[in-house]
């Protein structure tokens, strides 16, 4: 465990055989550069300011693809994320580490002519790092849409908002990120965007004691890619492996929100049959009441509709008798109760007229009566 000149730890990780063929794979010059160990993004919610990464949150698979990319490529240190400046050092090792938070521990070296930025390490001055990434999905945690996909468009980029309205930040929507578009660098930095993001002691490292015990044939050429160290070509093919590491993510992304959205729907439906159930619970308890007053209105009804056929009855009877009365003695009660009424009034007036007047309402029996004077008023002629 590397010490300073004043008998205190640092946060320099000593070059173990493991460590050295390391560098030498990434083309370091070993006594050259001084090792660290980062952990450079976590899943924790990051902190950033920003549309989508506000809260944002790397899946695992996320990170297990930038230790791979590491495997492939080493990556820039940089100051700030300064890119036109060169760059102290590189980022040459990944490792997912589980524990309460899933991890990305990495190895980085920094240049021994970079000696203030090493001393401001070591002292605990610097410890922060972030890194420079661009995922292939930022997929919505409320419903599942892509802010990196095609349909997206740059307001959904810019506002954080998806088209169903669910806004990155608020009422605990985030972005999940998914898949490695791109690893740029990490930088030395005051403050980083990812939280816990920072260079730990060399007593807390993962990869100074465990690798020492490894086994002294280890080929680390194949460490990620390998099952069998002594292969010359991997048996994984990376860019499969990270197909199906986004496939998983995705389609777990999907299975979650599914969830969600038919644990939603199953209380929706809960609450509407307990709602039924309560409202025919009261009809069972009003169906007596119902019951006698139906009863009651069918035993009102009957009497109605009786009265009604009486007068029915009575009005027709009234009727045949004014017709009568007027000297319409074949004339024809109406089928229609209201043409009855009419015929009532009509014939009525009309024969109230004639009394008025001082006559006498004539019936067919005069009429005969008046034909038998007039045949006995003739006189004949001798």
């Amino acid at each position: 465990m590397p010490y300073n000149k004043q008998g205190l730890v640092v946060k320099q990780i000593s070059k173990t055989a493991d460590i050295i063929a390391l560098l030498t794979r990434a083309g370091a010059a070993v006594d050259d550069v001084a090792v660290f160990e980062a952990i450079a993004l976590n899943n924790r919610p990051l902190r950033k300011r920003h549309p989508l990464y506000n809260g944002a949150v790397a899946q695992r698979s996320f990170l297990l693809e930038m230790a791979l990319a590491l495997e492939l490529e080493s990556r820039p240190v940089q100051i700030m994320h300064d890119g036109s400046q060169l760059p102290i050092g590189r980022i040459f090792h990944g490792k997912v580490v589980d524990g309460v938070d899933t991890e990305l521990r990495v190895l980085f070296w920094i240049e021994k002519a970079h000696e203030d930025k090493i001393k401001s390490v070591d002292n605990g001055t610097v410890d922060q790092v972030s890194v420079g990434i661009l995922p292939k999905q930022m997929i919505c945690s409320a419903d599942g849409f892509d802010f990196f996909a095609a349909e997206s468009s740059i307001e959904h980029i810019f506002t954080g908002t998806t088209p169903d309205g669910h806004k990155v930040g608020e009422n605990g929507v985030y972005c999940k990120m998914v898949g490695l578009e791109a690893f740029f660098e990490i930088s030395l930095v005051g403050q980083g965007g990812a939280q816990n993001a920072r260079i730990v002691n060399s007593d807390q490292s993962h990869f100074s004691a465990p690798m020492q015990r490894l086994a002294a044939n280890a080929d680390f050429h194949h460490l990620a890619l390998t099952a069998t160290a002594t292969m010359d070509k991997p048996t994984m093919d990376v860019k499969e492996l990270l197909a199906e590491l986004r496939t998983v993510e995705r389609d777990s992304a999907k299975t979650a929100i599914e969830n969600e959205t038919l644990k939603a729907s199953t209380a929706t439906l809960t609450a509407e049959r307990d709602e039924l159930k309560t409202k025919l619970e009261a009809a069972v308890q009003a169906a007596p009441a119902v019951t006698a007053e139906l009863a009651e209105l069918k035993t009102k009804n009957e009497g109605t509709e009786a009265a009604l056929a009486a007068a029915d009855e009575a009005l027709r009877d009234i009727c045949k008798k004014i017709l009568t009365a007027n000297g319409q003695v074949d004339a024809e009660v109406p089928a229609e109760l209201a043409d009855v009424v009419t015929k009532i009034t009509d014939t009525s007036a009309g024969l109230a007229a004639a009394l008025a007047a001082g006559g006498k309402a004539r019936g067919a029996e005069d009429e005969v009566k008046s034909a038998e004077l007039a045949i006995t008023s003739f006189r004949t002629r001798r």
